[in-house]
């Protein structure tokens, strides 16, 4: 649990603040339970009983009223604290993505990170955190109590201490069970997560099929896997509760026995009991309450123990200072037992303009993600200059090269944020490639201009404008070689003949066009033509 030390490392001040807030408040709160003893004392005042109880009934309420008060307080600061920790819990979960590689992270469906900065990271707050929290204001109530008790009869007090004891060892019996429930529950969310998601995703289908009840049935059956897992969770987690509280009431019982029984017998006087009974229900609560958030942060292991990074890289791999050429040598790929590639050789040349043509499921596309770097399963070698692909760092090759992908996809923000990702690119630099893209009419006709939002994926564009925005977002960052996986294919012929000759004339740029329709051979250096692999 290294990330979570740390971010109690980083936010230390802010925890102990808190933590001290919620230990004062829980010293008023059993001290305003233990001024109810007050009232007794007045009511035996050999003078102005009336008068005596009065007073005394002013400065009990101050003191609820001060306590209350100090709750308040400490909400407030917990629920500040709170809102600076889920977003450190969320950019720990983004670091965890960011570390996977390409391979594992097209692995999982997006659902499934949708769950770990949904349900995850709320998860460990609330287990980890608002349960701290909640520990050390009940540890504070629990310390108080007791010392109330104490003074009242040391009797009361170590009968108390004895019951403590009995309550802290019976819930470590189901702890594994605990961990290993919570484990089902992420995994259970991630996957009814990813169901939500689909379905959602999916609707338009449902609708224009008239199968509108598909939804609710796919929404269901994935909730009720979730929820069984839920339960099994909860289930442990009552088993504890229920072993808590029954110790609790039984030892709220017994104590005010053993507080009768010194009263009997002139060890403490009778009114104690008025006091017993609020006390005892304080230390018992507290006591109980401190021991499941303990179990609970225990359970939490697991979830804290996915979003470790375990750094496998070695550290002797360089980076790309330029790209002077990228050579693929003898490479050949397949999918389980499917061949796509076999010994394909072809080498690429800053400043040049290459087509690799080929029917659907020739291994265009595989071919691109080798050359990138994103399938490192193949056999043979992919050579970056002077450098093989092994050795070199893939974020220094990304510096030089930007991909176009066949299927864009557009985030659900400013058309300036599509475009340059939240680089400081100025006005001018982003409309120069606007208008490369054939982009300028449709971004001048906006309400915001570059600042209007774009819909979910894009789904407020056409399929050119989608293309012709991942167009200009590769453009905008001037790399040495861009690849275009059928980057305009949903392009008007005109449109696409504009884009291609703009692209053309860009100095020193590399232009790798991957399609199976080429409008026009003479414009570039070399064509490779990839050929079906037939099994066999």
């Amino acid at each position: 649990m290294k990330p979570y030390k740390g971010i109690i490392k980083k936010h230390f001040g802010s925890i102990v603040g808190v933590a001290l807030l919620h230990v004062l408040m829980s010293f008023a709160m059993v001290f305003a339970g233990y001024s109810l003893s007050f009232l007794h004392t007045a009511y035996e005042y050999k003078g102005d009983k009336v008068k005596a109880l009065l007073y005394t009934f002013v400065i009990v309420l101050f003191i609820w009223l001060f306590a209350m008060l100090m709750h308040y307080i400490s909400l407030l600061a917990k629920a500040k604290i709170q809102q600076k920790i889920r977003t450190e819990l969320r950019q720990m979960v983004g670091r965890k993505i960011g570390s996977l590689s390409y391979s594992d992270f097209s692995n999982k469906d997006s659902g499934h990170y949708v769950s770990w900065l949904a349900n995850d990271a709320n998860e460990i707050y609330s287990q980890s955190f608002a349960s701290l929290f909640s520990g050390i204001e009940n540890l504070a109530t629990t310390v108080f109590s007791l010392g109330a008790l104490w003074l009242l009869s040391p009797y009361i007090g170590i009968a108390a201490i004895v019951l403590l004891v009995a309550i802290s060892v019976l819930p470590q019996l189901t702890n594994k069970q605990l961990q290993k429930a919570n484990a089902e529950v992420s995994t259970a969310l991630e996957i009814s997560t990813e169901n939500y998601k689909d379905t959602v995703m999916g609707g338009s289908i449902f609708f224009l099929s008239n199968l509108r009840n598909r939804i609710s049935e796919r929404i269901v059956a994935a909730s009720e896997k979730a929820e069984q897992a839920c339960f099994r969770y909860n289930k442990t987690n009552v088993t504890v509760k229920l072993l808590v509280s029954t110790v609790s009431m039984v030892g709220q019982v017994i104590l005010l026995a053993v507080t009768l029984l010194a009263a009997v017998v002139g060890a403490t006087p009778a009114g104690a009991a008025l006091s017993v009974g609020n006390l005892a229900g304080s230390f018992f609560n507290g006591a109980g309450a401190l021991v499941q958030c303990f179990m609970t942060v225990k359970a939490s292991k697991p979830l804290w123990e996915k979003f470790e990074i375990h750094n496998t890289e070695t550290n002797d791999k360089r980076d790309i200072a330029s790209l002077s050429e990228i050579k693929v040598e003898n490479v050949s790929f397949q999918y389980d037992d499917r061949l796509v590639l076999e010994n394909i050789n072809c080498t690429f040349c800053a400043g040049r303009r290459y087509a690799i043509m080929g029917e659907s499921g020739s291994g265009k596309t595989t071919l691109t993600k080798i050359v990138l770097g994103l399938l490192p399963g193949y056999t043979g070698n992919v050579w970056y200059g002077e450098q093989e692909q092994k050795m070199v760092n893939a974020e220094s090759l990304y510096d030089h090269i930007a991909y176009v992908d066949q299927q864009v996809y557009l985030f659900q923000d400013t058309v300036r944020f599509n475009i340059t990702l939240g680089k400081p690119y100025t006005d001018e630099e982003i409309m120069e490639v606007v208008r490369k893209c054939c982009l300028e009419e449709y971004v001048l006709s906006l309400p915001d201009g570059l600042d209007s939002i774009i819909m979910e994926n894009g789904k407020n564009l056409s399929g050119g404008q989608r293309q012709r925005i991942a167009l200009a977002r590769a453009l905008i960052r001037e790399v040495q070689y861009i690849i275009l996986d059928e980057g305009t294919s949903a392009l008007d012929a005109q449109t696409a003949e504009e884009i291609e000759s703009e692209l053309m004339t860009i100095p020193d740029l590399t232009l790798l066009t991957i399609t199976h329709n080429l409008r026009s051979s003479g414009k570039y250096d070399k064509i490779f033509n990839l050929k079906m692999h037939q099994a066999g």
